[in-house]
């Protein structure tokens, strides 16, 4: 894995916390035994945004970094 060093600003900074937090409680919902399986599958989609929102955000500061 490689690290990245992007300077954030605090609005950026606690929407990627926000995703993260979001991201774990889904993958402990999705975890539990009683989980429907049309839950599963509407919190595998809801991950994926939250990824791809996550890697929006990333890329678009790298993008800045650039410039």
């Amino acid at each position: 894995m490689t690290m990245l060093h992007i300077d954030l600003d605090n609005v950026t900074t606690q929407r990627l916390l926000q995703i993260a937090q979001s991201h774990c409680k889904l993958a402990l919902e999705h975890s539990k035994a009683n989980t429907l399986p049309n839950r599963r599958e509407a919190i595998r989609a809801e991950i994926g945004r939250l990824r791809m929102e996550r890697e929006a955000l990333i890329a678009s500061f790298m993008q800045e970094d650039v410039k």
